[in-house]
Order: C-alpha cells, then structure tokens, then sequence
C-alpha cells in the first residue's frame, strides 16, 4: 500500500508500444484526489470509484470506454436486458432491481464541490499540502520516515511508525488499527512491511496511511501522534494490546 501516484499514460504509451490489444486502468482512488484526463490517458478502458473521494454514497463509479476502439459496441453489462445491442450506455442505464439512490446524488456532489474554493481542483491542492505536512509532524514526533517522496503522493500518504511497536506481522497491524479504532476514535489503516529504514531503536516495519479531506482537522493527527507516543512512553507492544 505504497499510495503512490502510478504515470498510466506511460505505462500505457509502453504497452502499446509492446503491442498489448486492450488496456484496463483500475483508478479506484483518483477521481476527487487527482486530475484525470481519460482520453489523454488513452486507456481502452478507465474505471473509478466516486465514493472515496468525491463524496458520494458507495456503490458509485463510472466506466470509461474509448470510443475510437471499436470495444462499445462489442462490450456489455453483464445483466442481459431488452437494451441489449444498443450499446453499454444503455444497457446499464437500467438492470432492474438495484437502488439506484446513490447514483441520483451525483449531480448534489458536484454542487457540494463547487461551494469549495477552487472547486475540486482546489480540494486536490489542499489535501495534497495538509497530508503531507500532517505526514511530517507525525515522521517528526516518532523519529520515523515517510513512505514515499510527497511528489509522488496526492491525499494520502504513508507514515512510518516507531519500530518500539513491535510491528511483526499482519495480526500485529491489525490489533493497532483496532485499538486505535475502540480506545481513541481514530481510523487510519495499519500496514506491515518488510525491514525498512531504521529508526532509533530498530527498523521500521509499520506503516500508517493517512489521509486528508476537508473536513480533517489538525487536531485528528494530533490525537494519533498523541496515542502513539502514549503507547511507545508506556513501553507497549502491539502484542500486549487489549482488543475488543
């Protein structure tokens, strides 16, 4: 879970230069959290999720299909319906017994946005500048690390936590995401790694993705810096945590 930006009109440029037929991007993340130009990507497909950054209900995507490909008119829904042949627009227009009250909020969501300096575009800057520098407070007090150059990074980013934590497994990252979850009223996913860079005391082997959106304040990483501190001052393990 680096949460690093991928280059895909490069990776795209680079199979079709290899000669690959149809190319697929899963771009779950960038709707809402980066700037996307589907055709100046040139994907034959590009497919991303609205509700994890564009603030709307789950459930909620859309599906690009580069028209001068010929694939529309050959790709289908997977629902056969009387649209059937009329093209992948219409046919999942309607497919019978869905609740389609998530996708009817999509026009209120870009309302939503636009109330935000700079729109969406000005969301993208802000979440960018706070993630990162909430990122360093947290490398700072924990004498840790980021995970990745913030360039390369756009609302999220990784923070390593301090090795002390005794972070040696997916089990051990799971029950500091859950007490942090049950104790302290925090979410932030918990990641093992292999031996990374080294802090004071040990290599780093966890890492917390954090986020940023516009109704995150400081205050939200104060109290993760703060719990973790808490946890390290206390001579606590992950192993020795209590999980509900």
């Amino acid at each position: 879970m680096p949460s690093v930006l991928i280059p895909v009109k490069e990776l795209v440029k680079v199979c079709r230069e290899e000669g690959v037929d149809q190319v697929f991007v899963d771009a779950a993340h960038a709707i809402g959290s980066v700037e996307v130009d589907v055709q100046d990507i040139g994907a034959d497909f590009y497919v991303s999720n609205l509700h994890k950054w564009f603030f709307c209900p789950p459930s909620v995507a859309f599906l690009y299909c580069r028209k001068s490909s010929g694939l529309v008119s050959n790709t289908h829904h997977p629902v056969v319906t009387h649209e059937y042949g009329n093209g992948l627009p219409i046919e999942s227009a309607w497919v019978g017994n869905r609740d389609y009250s998530s996708q009817l909020v999509v026009p209120a969501a870009f309302e939503f946005v636009e109330r935000f300096e700079g729109g969406i575009r000005g969301i993208i800057k802000r979440n960018h500048e706070q993630v990162v520098k909430m990122g360093r407070m947290l490398a700072e007090s924990w004498g840790t690390n980021l995970g990745s150059p913030p360039e390369m990074c756009a609302s999220m980013i990784m923070v390593g936590l301090p090795s002390k934590l005794c972070i040696f497994g997916r089990e051990d990252a799971l029950r500091l995401r859950s007490y942090l979850q049950v104790n302290h009223g925090i979410e932030v996913p918990i990641h093992y790694g292999v031996d990374g860079p080294r802090d004071k005391d040990g290599s780093i082997t966890g890492y917390a993705r954090i986020s940023h959106q516009v109704y995150n304040t400081e205050d939200d990483y104060f109290r993760f810096r703060d719990a973790i501190n808490q946890l390290i001052e206390n001579n606590v393990t992950c192993k020795m945590l209590l999980v509900e």
